[in-house]
């Protein structure tokens, strides 16, 4: 079954939105004007110039919602990200400005890569002394400690020195020794992240640890910019983070946003599935993503701190539902970790969250809440519950 409306969205997800061609930026002339609103710079908040790839707007008339649709992209935040905005009007490149700058404010105060940012200050202080941070990040350490409590550990921020050890979705990317590995293992910890609320600061307690906020921070960002867009007046948006999906509130007609869940076997474009959700975020994680094989063996960026290796199970891949996409994203790490039988129990026993399943076998599990909302497209799955 091909549908010809698909939105591409980069690592895992396709967005199915009628009336739209394969890519938003392949329009036809006559339905498609373009703005000269191209900006690569922008301005920190210190004062700092930070440069970025960033297209111009594409407007699009859409018939079937009775709305312009207007999008821009960039690369930020080490991926790919499209905003398209449906409402009765052309919007302004300074509502994007906003949007980006937005995002290039979380990503020089998140990123551990960046060695100006806070996380950085704070990894460079292991063992030393605690670091002032911004509130942002006291959320965000808020968020990750309930979710390494409720997973005993499977999900944690302390994983820093692991994911640099294996360099997995870099040119360093390799099997280490064993011996490393275990080395690594002794900096984990996410009861080692001291948090004082009253000092606004975070102490990472022993000499080696390293802070990563990339299970949650790509989401923690995407609910930020569907908060601004609402600010804005604007009630109908695709938010796409790299794979992080948020729909703000329904299309313009009422209908319900479809979401093609990827196929992990192809590339980006084909999807197995499709979701029609409302006002929902989709976040997949799965072993197509950053990867290195050798041998026989997959190596993939999902690593199991309680292991020191990237996980070996029969999932492919897990695509979580919920209503903020930084839930999605801890619940994603998380669930693919706990496998099939643990995840599936899981997620059951979880209000307002949801999730589809597909294992290397081609079996497909769909939680109870979004089974009627699920569609398989692709005759090689079978839909198991």
């Amino acid at each position: 079954m091909k549908f010809k409306s698909a939105i591409i969205v980069f690592l895992g997800i396709a967005l199915v939105i009628s009336g739209c061609s394969k890519d938003p930026n392949e329009m036809t002339t006559q339905e498609t004007t373009e703005q000269n609103t191209s900006s690569a710079l922008t301005e920190s908040n210190t004062g700092e110039k930070h440069q970025y790839v960033r297209s111009q707007s594409t407007i699009k008339n859409d018939s079937r919602t009775q709305s312009i649709i207007t999008s821009q992209s960039s690369f930020q935040i080490g991926t790919y990200i499209t905003l398209s905005i449906y409402a009765d009007h052309e919007v302004p490149n300074e509502v994007f400005d906003d949007l980006f700058d937005l995002i290039d404010h979380y990503e020089y105060m998140i990123s551990k890569s960046i060695t100006t940012s806070e996380v950085s200050e704070v990894n460079e202080n292991a063992g030393v002394k605690p670091v002032k941070v911004s509130s942002e990040i006291i959320e965000q350490l808020k968020i990750g400690y309930k979710y390494s409590n409720d997973s005993n550990g499977l999900f944690d921020l302390s994983i820093g020195s692991l994911v640099d050890l294996w360099g997995i979705g870099t040119k360093e990317a390799h099997l280490p020794e064993e011996s490393e590995i275990k080395k690594s293992m002794a900096t984990v910890d996410y009861k080692k992240i001291i948090v004082d609320d009253q000092n606004q600061t975070v102490f990472l307690e022993e000499s080696g640890m390293v802070l990563d906020l990339g299970a949650i921070a790509k989401g923690y960002i995407a609910d930020r910019v569907k908060d601004m867009i609402l600010e804005k007046g604007y009630t109908s948006a695709i938010v796409n983070l790299g794979g992080n999906v948020l729909t703000v509130g329904n299309k313009p007609n009422s209908d319900s946003w479809s979401i093609g869940v990827r196929d992990p076997r192809e590339d980006s474009t084909t999807e197995m599935g499709i979701l029609r959700l409302e006002d929902n975020s989709i976040v997949s994680s799965g072993v197509y993503e950053r990867y290195f094989v050798e041998g026989d063996i997959r190596f993939h960026h999902i690593i199991n701190p309680k292991t020191g290796y990237p996980e070996q199970n029969d999932m492919m891949s897990i695509s979580i539902v919920s209503e903020k996409s930084v839930d999605g994203d801890a619940f994603s790490t998380t669930v693919f970790l706990m496998g099939l039988e643990r995840g599936l129990e899981y997620i059951e026993s979880l209000e307002n969250v949801d999730a589809v399943f597909i294992m290397s076998d081609l079996s497909v599990y769909v939680t109870s809440g979004i089974k009627e909302k699920f569609i398989l497209v692709n005759k090689d799955y079978k839909l198991m519950n």
